[in-house]
């Protein structure tokens, strides 16, 4: 590896293979992943990308190859140092994930609580600014039950920046948002993006959000890279299948049916059970 490379790009993946129940999830992943830049992860529902995020985030192990965060391997390494590494990255669940019986002060102070030992004085100033930055600094005291589905995906961005990581992976940030939220998340990643100078991954299969929001995307399909590159260059990918998705046409390389016996076919087995 060069060393303009780990100047270069925060996370990368080398030759990543990771099989489950005898199913191979990925066969040579290859992806690098550019600091300070917003990059998406896309892909057809059931190609991973939950996966990968496991894998970034040494919780799970690959069967080859590597993930290397700034310059050092992920997995297989000591526990302590694995503990260092998580605490630079944050996560934004599907959902948001908050705890339902916290506050969403407390939700956002857990973190600072559980890996520091700063002052409680210091704790409220570092949550307030962090709620502030995702405009919900005046719904310190409300519980994630009283929070709309945007709101509750805010908070969750609030508690993944509260540790100042040098990553924020974003998993599936969109589901279930109507469009005006939507438009909020969308806005308030490019913008903390932007004036934090993090690195950003975005997991999805939202091709439009993402069409405004990433530097770079990459395509997961049958457990390698598709095609990566700009969300403009991807749209207009020589690759049908690319196009398929990019473009979300309903017909192409990837088949509305699953694979399977014909229909005749399993309907004359089941003539003779």
């Amino acid at each position: 590896m060069f060393v303009e490379d780990l100047v270069k790009n925060l996370l990368e993946v080398h030759g990543l293979h990771y099989s489950r129940d005898g199913r191979a999830i990925f066969s040579g992943l290859d992806m690098r992943i550019p600091r300070r830049k917003v990059t998406a992860v896309l892909g057809p529902s059931g190609t991973g990308k939950t996966t990968l995020l496991n894998l970034i985030a040494g919780q799970i192990n690959p069967d080859k190859g590597a993930v290397m965060f700034d310059g050092r391997i992920v997995c297989p390494c000591s526990r302590h140092h694995l503990y260092q590494v998580r605490k630079q990255i944050g996560v934004l669940f599907q959902e948001g994930a908050l705890l339902t019986n916290l506050s969403v002060f407390e939700n956002v102070a857990m973190p600072l609580r559980e890996h520091t030992e700063l002052p409680d004085s210091l704790i409220r100033q570092i949550v307030l600014t962090k709620l502030h930055a995702v405009g919900l600094r005046t719904a310190a005291a409300s519980m994630p039950s009283q929070l709309s589905g945007g709101m509750a995906r805010r908070v969750a961005l609030a508690r993944a920046l509260v540790m100042d990581p040098k990553l924020i992976i974003y998993d599936e940030p969109f589901t279930g948002l109507d469009p005006i939220a939507m438009g909020v998340i969308v806005r308030l990643i490019r913008e903390t993006n932007r004036v934090l100078g993090i690195t950003s991954i975005v997991i999805t299969h939202d091709v439009d959000e993402i069409r405004q929001l990433a530097d770079v995307a990459y395509l997961i399909n049958d457990g390698r890279i598709a095609a990566h590159g700009t969300p403009a260059e991807l749209h207009d990918h020589d690759s049908r299948l690319v196009r398929q998705f990019m473009r979300g046409e309903a017909d192409g390389p990837v088949p509305f049916h699953r694979p399977g016996p014909e229909f005749p076919e399993q309907l004359r087995a089941m003539g003779h059970t």
